[in-house]
């Protein structure tokens, strides 16, 4: 009699390694800073705290320089301020995958089914929820200001007939100005990050393009020279995603949308300053001495996996895709891009109040 043949957890840590290595760099979670933590998995709360230097500190002030020498007393000790910064992550799971554990199938087509199938499906998806989420801390309201931009009213970048009455460039500097002092502070990194159908109405604006009405030069980028020449005019690294996401609810019609574009009014074009003092922060101590910085952190109880169960009466094994984390700002509050250390462009126009021209005509 054939035994049936179960995939194994070290089969499926085999093949998701694999999968993360061929793929991770196509979600924007692989650019992300991240901290560390811990859940209740690991024998504490979801919530993590920590206390994060203000920004002053390392800034000069009128009487921290004095003149002294050896017999007089030094300057009193400086006061250091910090805040409070807290998070709590959230264990998340997929649905399951079930698979009938069919008597006369050999391992290698159960393998190849773990490999094409399963593990593809499930870590995808677990990503796809990061990056979803990603993009919509990039557009809250509550933790960072947005900015429209110059135009008549009731347009949008991606109408030419409007193009003589805008210029994005100005108006994205306008903000960055504020913004850009602050990176030079060790380990802060200026970015941007936009949706594909963003970053193809910027490639064929004229504040970009350099051409106009009757001039020789293309009217549209392509893709590496558009983001060649934006990262150079804004002194930024820039990022341009494209992936896909289903954003229906459970049970309902697929709504296949770009993850970082799901509809016109929340298209992200984000710039921040992001901490890459190193490849990850470890907040699972209470003895350390790291302290996220930036306008955002994806904070990771457990990476993505596949876990697998075998149920022998019924003869299926099911897989499910989890992870447990959250995407978190330490600085942000809608105070301001000097404030937050970060800011998104307005994705929609809007009739107002206030209104407001965006990326996209509504």
């Amino acid at each position: 009699m054939t035994i049936p043949y179960a995939v194994t957890d070290v089969d499926i840590n085999r093949v998701s390694k694999s999968f993360v290595q061929s793929n991770l760099g196509n979600f924007a979670i692989s650019t992300m800073p991240k901290a560390l933590c811990l859940d209740r998995f690991t024998g504490r709360s979801n919530k993590t705290d920590y206390d994060l230097a203000s920004l002053s500190n390392a800034l000069l002030e009128g009487t921290n320089l004095r003149d002294w020498s050896p017999g007089i007393d030094p300057p009193a000790p400086n006061t250091l301020a910090e805040s409070a910064v807290s998070f709590t992550v959230r264990i998340r799971s997929t649905q399951s995958i079930v698979r009938p554990m069919r008597r006369g199938q050999t391992m290698e087509h159960r393998f190849a089914d773990l490999e094409n199938n399963i593990v593809p499906i499930q870590l995808s998806k677990t990503y796809q929820s990061l990056d979803a989420d990603i993009a919509a801390a990039m557009t809250n309201a509550s933790l960072f200001q947005s900015f429209g931009f110059s135009g008549t009213a009731g347009e949008g970048l991606d109408q030419p007939s409007d193009y003589a009455n805008q210029n994005p460039v100005r108006d994205i500097e306008n903000q960055l100005v504020l913004l850009r002092p602050y990176s030079n502070f060790a380990g802060l990194e200026l970015r941007c990050y936009m949706s594909g159908k963003v970053a193809s109405v910027l490639a064929s604006h004229p504040s970009y393009t350099g051409g106009g009405s009757g001039s020789a030069v293309a009217s549209g980028l392509p893709r590496a020279d558009f983001i060649s020449r934006f990262s150079s005019l804004h002194g930024c690294k820039t990022y341009v995603f494209d992936n896909l996401v289903n954003s229906a609810a459970l049970g309902a019609t697929a709504s296949i949308v770009e993850t970082f574009n799901q509809t016109n009014a929340s298209a992200v074009l984000f710039f921040g300053l992001f901490d890459t003092r190193g490849a990850s922060f470890d907040l699972r101590s209470e003895l350390t001495n790291d302290a996220p910085d930036g306008c955002l952190v994806y904070a990771s109880s457990q990476d993505p996996r596949v876990d697998q169960f075998l149920d022998e009466r019924k003869q299926v094994q099911e897989f499910w895709g989890r992870c447990g984390y959250t995407i978190y700002s330490p600085r942000g509050a809608a105070a301001g891009p000097a404030s937050d250390l970060g800011f998104f462009m307005q994705a929609e126009t809007t009739a107002g109040p206030p209104a407001a021209v965006g990326i996209f005509k509504a």
